[in-house]
This record gives structure tokens, sequence and C-alpha cells, in this order.
């Protein structure tokens, strides 16, 4: 019996010497890293194309492009912030991306947007550089600071995943105020979902839609005296705007940064519209008398001109000297247009 012991021993011994064997003799493949290539983003979209009455883009240097760069493995994982910058120009920017790994890309242009959007001096390693406000804030860190602030202009990405730009609903003007509607500023949107690079020096197209809505009012030779006040809802930031007998037409453009994300997926310019909004009017003549009718309540679409008509109305003499008639008009661009009419009845009227 010892004897067997002992040979059951030795035959455990030579299995387990041969096993280990084995695993020295086995190669080790070192973790190979990914392939890094370096793609051109170029902007392309409505950013090529006139929309009349709205004025046609043309590239320079005062314009303002945030490109923020989104990040994951290609089969596994959730998106993480990757890249991010504020160019002027996007004709030399390049990206550096690695394979296996897709990216989301996103990109606010303002035209002319160094002359519209608002600008300060920012304190950076005890050196003063320009930054802009919304919708380029982010949380830069500057000075290791986590609070959100302007972002410096430096035509190049900064790659890291504890600094982007933050989800701005607004735009910052000159005046220092935030709008979720800011007049006279062309803005546009783009983004590029689950990019996967495949070659170096490939360039990205990156469509972008101009994010505009349109309002022009029409008022009648009647109005002679006195101011009539515009006034729009909260949605569009409570603005106000006058008219007087000198200035009886109103014709102007708004941006909307809050909708472009979900615009931007709409191809029938119908879906790309504005919740509800109740526009008024108000009419103080000279005299001290007021003219005052009820909320008109307005949709406005991307791409599309809003038109009011204040007209006089009083053909029966129902309304006397208070008769107007309001004309709203959904006017596509470069389409036909659909007509409402509101003002014409006496309930329509606070009296």
């Amino acid at each position: 019996m010892k004897t067997r012991n002992l040979l059951f021993a030795a035959f455990l011994f030579a299995f387990g010497a041969a096993s280990c064997e084995n695993v020295v003799e086995t190669p080790v493949t070192p973790d190979e890293e990914a392939k890094t290539y370096t793609i051109k983003l170029r902007a392309g979209g409505e950013v090529d194309v006139t929309y009349d009455p709205l004025t046609r883009f043309t590239p320079d240097d005062r314009d303002l492009y945030g490109v923020r760069v989104m990040q994951k493995p290609a089969t596994t994982g959730e998106y993480e912030y990757y890249a991010y910058g504020l160019f002027d120009n996007l004709e030399d920017v390049e990206l550096e991306v690695k394979e296996n790994h897709k990216y989301s890309i996103y990109v606010n242009l303002i035209d002319d947007g160094k002359d519209k959007i608002y600008c300060d001096s920012i304190l950076i390693d005890s050196k003063r550089y320009l930054g802009y406000g919304e919708p380029f804030k982010g949380r830069n860190k500057y000075n290791a600071s986590s609070d959100v602030s302007i972002t410096q202009l430096t035509n190049e990405f900064t790659y890291d995943s504890d600094r982007y730009f933050t989800q701005n609903y607004g735009i910052q003007t000159t005046d220092g105020k935030t709008y979720s509607f800011a007049e006279g500023i062309d803005y546009y949107f783009g983004r590029v979902s689950d990019y996967l690079p495949t070659e170096d020096g490939a360039t990205l197209s990156i469509y972008l839609k101009h994010m505009v809505i349109g309002l022009k009012v029409n008022i009648g030779d009647y109005f002679d005296n006195g101011v009539i006040t515009l006034s729009l809802p909260h949605y569009m930031d409570y603005q106000t705007f006058t008219f007087t007998p000198e200035n009886k037409t109103w014709e102007t453009t708004f941006a909307n940064k809050d909708d472009a994300g979900s615009w931007y997926g709409y191809e029938d310019l119908s879906h790309a519209v504005t919740d509800p909004m109740d526009v008024d009017f108000r009419w103080t003549k000279d005299d001290g008398s007021i003219v005052d009718w009820k909320s008109f309540r307005v949709y406005f679409y991307r791409l599309k001109q809003t038109v009011i008509n204040l007209e006089y109305y009083g053909e029966d003499g129902v309304l006397g000297d208070n008769s107007f008639d309001i004309h709203y008009e959904d006017t596509e661009i470069e389409n036909d247009y659909k007509s409402y009419n509101f003002g014409s009845e006496q309930e329509d009227y606070y009296w």
C-alpha cells in the first residue's frame, strides 16, 4: 500500500509539472491600444442655402462655433464627454478620434457671434482672455473652479471627460440678458450621432439647420396718433415692441435655442412648431383713451414667417371707432401660406 501511494504521488507531481510547463510556454498577448485617427469637420446644410427674406449665411471670422463631442466604446457602455471647443471657423478644424469607438458631435453656430453674443474677459492662469456666454458657457474648470463660466475662444479642442459645454437653453446677447427667443440672432444647430471612424484623414460633414422663426406686423393707415404696443408671452421672455404712426411695419426673426434638439429631426416644417403663444396688442391714443383687444393665439414654425395685419374693420359700424381685424398668416419662406382671421367680433375685445 505504501508503495502504491508513493507511485500515485509521483504521478500527480509529474502531471502538475507538465501543466506548469504548458502555462509558462503559452505566450501572453499585451493589450493593444486602439488606433487613433484624425478627422476633419465641415459645416454643411442650410448654411449654404438662401431663405428669403432671411439673410444668407456668409462664413467669416466674426462667427462662433461651439463643438461638443461625446464618446463611447463601439459595442457597449454609455456616452461620456470627450472633447469640446469654441472656434471662429471650422475650415481647418481637426478632431482626434479612436478606432472602435462611436462619437456624437453637436455644433452650435451663431452668425456674427462675436458681435451679438455676450463677451467678457476671463482670468485664466493669471492671464486675461476673451470669453463668450450662452450658448457657449461651459464647465471649463478655469483656475480649478467648478463654476459654469463663459468659454475662451481657442480654435482648438480640449480633450477632457470632466470639462464640457453645459446644456444651455438660451442665448446671451450683448446686453448680458439671456433669452429663450433672442431677436435678430441667426442660430444654426447640427449633430452627428453614432459616428464610427474607419480611416485617417476622413472629412465629416455636419448638416446645420437654421433654427429661426419670423414675425412681421403691419398696421393700417388708420393708426395716426398715439402708440400701439405688442406684448409677447413668457415663452418669448415677455418682450415688448412699440409702434408709432411713423413706424407701422416691423419685421424680425428670433432664434429658437430651446427647441433646436427636437426640431432638428423634422423634415416636415409643420412639425417644427412652437407651443401656442398668446400675443397682445394695445393702442394708447393721444387723448388717453385705450383700445385693447384680447390675446390672440399664434404658432411659430421654423423657417416660416408669421404675419399679423392689424387693419381697420367697421364696415357695419358695430364696433365704431374700436373696430379692428387681426389677420394672422403663417407664411413659409419659399412656399404658400395659410391665413387666420381674428378680431371681427365684438367679443374679441376688452371693453
